[in-house]
């Protein structure tokens, strides 16, 4: 068994190194960036390595005790290489594609799940040396830590992958007998997403909450606070913690009770229920696999029932079929969505939260009448009223959400493009189609959006028309050119939802919407400033700014439908 699964291993980081050496010069390029990157990523864990060990010194307010910090590391390793082990072992023990070869030598089951799992380590303990690894040796040099720390805590970080596959793998041989292995795939990787979105998140949101004045925030923070809370995460029943304790009580010559019962959980909670994983867990695996096996076996009865399209229309039909798919694939929904998110938290930051000297927001600004200017300049600062700002907030929430959308709509055929492009349907109809599925909805969420922004924000309702069909007809023309920008760069190859354009899509729409967007936006802030200097003409400069704005809008609607209709016969088929 150890001949065998030594063979594999070397087999298998053979082929991890052609792949990486064996590429493309762009791709090389790529990965010497990325090198680069995670160097800078470890200086800045070493900085924060060690500035941490700043805080353990008799002369800070709170006494912190030195194994706290090295705990907390401990921690979110573990956490970090439990997120990443479930994916590592479902596409290591169940999507590589020698599997069907291997199951069939002879081979034991058990070495092929051994090699499979460890030869996924190169890449997580890459990422614990040059992250993990560098603000633990920071870290040990503030505090002044003999050799034994140094060693030892190496031991223990290089542990925590052997935790992250182990449990990843346990579940990964559970799941599979209820979801197909693909899909369980899918879920994992919008799954990570989201986590990657909250974090995100969570970076952004404190700024709603802490206090605009430094010194204020300063005197609300008490040392006798501070001082709870390193209490309360240090009785906190955590195995990692207590090896913190435990790793720097050893370097000091002292024995922890508690401390070595930490390190002695620690090293069965990775290298002994790894072990335990390998040496019970192979029929566990056979029988996964061979339930992923039949999991396509299964057929399914086409049963009549009367064809949407027969009674429906075509664009409800094929924008119902878009709708299903993005909906039932996570990995595209989270990818079209997640930057939505990001965007609107960011923007809101941008319009509802002041600087930090405590200066007014955006928003406090206009509805006091601070950013109000007399005669001519009230024409241009009209552009930063309540109502205004909120116009723009709602258009910008809809557009956000559903540009993507647009832009992937015609991708999102993928291998059945050609069934579409034979069919007896104009590719007029195909991109009209396209438009309308994704304009109701942003019709719809621009209109929540600014009338629920009314509930927070005071602004006059006599403007409230001439904003909601502003924004309804500018929301159209940028759909129309993200539809456009889909036809003429759609990649109908694409197996990542992020690559669902061609090189060059996303640039081409975004000059295209800047294009669009400017002249549009001075057309509706022009029929809302001038009425600030003639008042008794007000109506007449709103309708004369819907009428231009429609006619403007109508004639990018239709060069952006010619231009669809003239890249439909250059897309592969």
């Amino acid at each position: 068994m150890a001949a065998d699964t030594w063979l594999l291993m070397l087999l298998y980081w053979r082929l991890d190194r052609r792949e990486v050496t064996g590429r493309s010069p762009l791709r090389i390029l790529a990965t010497i960036l990325g090198v680069i990157g995670v160097l800078l990523i470890g200086a800045v864990a070493a900085a924060m390595g060690y500035f941490s060990s700043f805080l353990t010194r008799p002369d800070f307010p709170v006494t912190i005790p030195a194994g706290i910090i090295p705990g907390l590391m401990f921690t979110f390793v573990l956490i970090g290489v439990f997120v990443t082990g479930l994916n590592q072992a479902v596409r290591a023990l169940f999507l590589s594609g020698d599997l069907d070869r291997l199951m069939v030598a002879p081979i034991s089951t058990r070495s092929i799940m051994v090699a499979k799992l460890l030869s996924r380590l190169p890449s997580t303990v890459i990422l614990l040396l040059f992250i993990a690894v560098p603000a633990l040796t920071a870290y040990g040099i503030g505090i002044g830590a003999g050799p034994i720390y140094y060693v030892l805590g190496a031991l223990l970080l290089f542990m925590a992958p052997l935790f992250g596959l182990a449990v990843g793998a346990v579940l990964a041989m559970l799941l599979v007998r209820w979801l197909p292995v693909k899909r369980l795939s899918e879920l994992l990787a919008a799954a990570y997403a989201l986590v990657g979105i909250g974090v995100a998140l969570l970076f952004q949101l404190p700024r709603f909450f802490i206090q605009n004045d430094p010194e204020e925030m300063a005197t609300s923070i008490s040392a006798g606070s501070l001082s709870s809370f390193v209490n309360l995460v240090e009785r906190l029943p955590l195995p990692t913690l207590w090896a913190g304790r435990g790793l720097v009580a050893l370097d000091a010559g002292q024995i922890d009770g508690t401390g070595l019962l930490g390190l002695l959980a620690y090293i069965l909670g990775t290298l002994g229920l790894f072990a335990l994983v390998l040496l019970s867990a192979d029929k566990l695996y056979m029988s996964g696999w061979l339930k992923t096996q039949s999991a396509g076996g299964k057929r399914r009865g086409l049963e009549k029932s009367d064809g949407r399209l027969g009674r429906g229309s075509l664009a409800a039909a094929i924008g119902w079929k878009d709708w299903l798919l993005r909906v039932r694939d996570p990995r595209q929904l989270v990818s079209l969505l997640g930057s939505g998110f990001i965007a609107v938290v960011v923007g809101a930051l941008a319009i509802f939260r002041g600087g930090t000297g405590g200066d007014d927001s955006l928003i406090d600004l206009a509805s006091q009448g601070d950013l109000a200017a007399p005669g001519v300049a009230g024409a241009f600062t009209a552009g930063f009223s309540p109502g205004v700002l909120m116009a723009s907030w709602a258009l910008f929430v809809g557009y956000v959400f559903l540009s993507n959308m647009a832009t992937y709509s015609l991708a999102l055929e993928g291998g059945a493009f050609p069934l579409l492009k034979a069919a007896p349907v104009r590719p007029r109809e195909v991109w009209a189609a396209k438009l309308w599925s994704l304009y109701w909805p942003f019709a719809a969420l621009f209109v929540v959006v600014l009338a629920g922004s009314w509930f927070f924000v005071r602004y006059s309702l006599g403007w409230a028309p001439y904003a909601l069909l502003a924004g309804l007809m500018m929301g159209f023309g940028l759909l129309t050119i993200n539809i456009s920008t889909g036809f003429r760069y759609a990649n109908l190859s694409w197996t990542d939802p992020r690559r669902m354009v061609t090189s060059g899509g996303g640039l081409v729409s975004l000059l295209l919407t800047v294009v669009y967007g400017l002249p549009g936006g001075v057309i509706i802030l022009l029929g809302f400033g001038l009425s600030v200097l003639w008042p008794a003409a007000a109506i007449p400069l709103a309708v004369v700014g819907l009428i231009l704005l429609g006619l403007y809008t109508g004639a990018w609607f239709v060069a952006m439908r010619r231009w669809a209709e003239s890249a439909w016969d250059k897309l592969p088929v």
